[in-house]
C-alpha cells in the first residue's frame, strides 16, 4: 500500500482533517518502534523507508535520465532523422520512449513513460515527465518530492496496516488534539491481537528466503555470496501467516476408526 492511500484512509478515519504526513511522521515511526520493541524485530522506521525512496528516486537508471541544456525542456524528439542522436526520442511506431547511452552508444528503452532531472542555472533540480498526445511527446514538470508514491509494503503488508498501523496514527492524532480516541484504541487493541494469532513472526530469519525483499538489500550486498544465514527481521510479509489450526476431532467408542 502507497504512503498516499495510507494518509487517504486515515484522514477519512478522521473525518477528513487534511492531515499530510509531515503532520503525523512521528507517529508512523512511533508504531514501528512499538512492533519492534513487542516482537523483538527490527524493522525500519517509515522516516527511513522515505529518505531511501527518495534516493532511490533521485537515481539515474531505469527509464529516468539527465536532461542538458539550459532552458526548461519542452518537446521530445520524435524517430531520430539519419545522422542524429538526441539524449532521448518518442517512437511513433512502437508507441515507446527511448533513451540515449553515452557509454554504449546505443538507445535503450521502450519505455510507456520516462523522466529526466533538469539543473537550472541557479544549480536547483527540477524533475520532468513524459507526456505524449498523438504523434509528438512534450516534457511536463512535476513536484520533486515523490515520498507518497513510496511503498510501505517493503515492510509491512495490508491488513498490518489496516489493522494496526491506521488505528496506532488515529489514535496517537486524536489523543493529541484533546479529542476521544476510545474507538481507535479498541480497534488497535483487537487488531493487533488478531494480527498475532494469525502471523508467525520469528525475531531473525534466513537471508536466503527474503534476499529479493527490498529491505534485505543491504544485507545481501553484505553477505554475498553466502545468503544462508539468519538477520534480524526487517519486515513483515504474507509468507509469515500460517495455516488456520483447526480442532482435532475424534470418533466415539461406537464409531468405525475410533478409540
Amino acid at each position: 500500500m502507497l504512503l498516499s492511500e495510507t494518509i487517504k484512509y486515515i484522514n477519512t478515519a478522521l473525518n477528513y482533517p487534511a492531515i499530510s504526513y509531515a503532520d503525523i511522521a512521528m507517529f508512523f515511526d512511533m508504531a514501528i518502534a512499538e512492533l519492534n520493541t513487542t516482537l523483538h524485530t527490527s524493522i525500519p522506521l517509515v522516516k527511513d523507508l522515505v529518505e531511501d525512496f527518495k534516493q532511490k528516486m533521485s537515481k539515474i537508471e531505469g527509464n529516468k535520465m539527465l536532461i542538458s541544456g539550459t532552458s526548461a525542456p519542452e518537446t521530445i524528439a520524435v524517430a531520430p532523422e539519419e545522422g542524429t542522436t538526441p539524449e532521448c526520442y518518442y517512437s511513433t511506431t512502437d508507441k515507446k520512449y527511448y533513451i540515449y547511452n553515452d557509454i554504449t552508444s546505443e538507445y535503450r528503452g521502450g519505455f510507456s513513460t520516462i523522466k529526466g532531472i533538469w539543473f537550472d542555472t541557479h544549480g536547483e533540480q527540477h524533475m520532468y515527465q513524459s507526456y505524449n498526445f498523438g504523434e509528438h511527446a512534450i516534457w511536463t514538470e512535476i513536484p520533486m518530492d515523490p515520498i507518497y508514491e513510496c511503498d510501505l509494503k517493503d515492510i509491512l503488508p495490508d491488513d498490518w496496516i489496516l489493522l494496526w498501523l491506521i488505528p496506532y496514527v488515529c489514535f496517537k492524532y486524536t489523543v493529541r488534539d484533546g479529542g476521544t480516541a476510545q474507538t481507535f484504541a479498541e480497534e488497535l487493541s483487537q487488531g493487533f491481537q488478531q494480527l498475532q494469532e494469525t502471523y508467525d513472526i520469528p525475531e531473525k530469519v534466513r537471508l536466503a528466503t527474503y534476499a529479493d525483499k527490498y529491505v534485505y538489500k543491504q544485507d545481501v550486498q553484505d553477505k554475498l555470496p553466502y545468503l544462508n544465514v539468519l538477520v534480524p527481521t526487517k519486515g513483515i510479509f504474507e509468507n509469515m501467516k500460517h495455516s488456520r489450526n483447526t480442532n482435532a476431532i475424534y470418533g466415539s467408542f461406537y464409531d468405525r476408526g475410533g478409540f
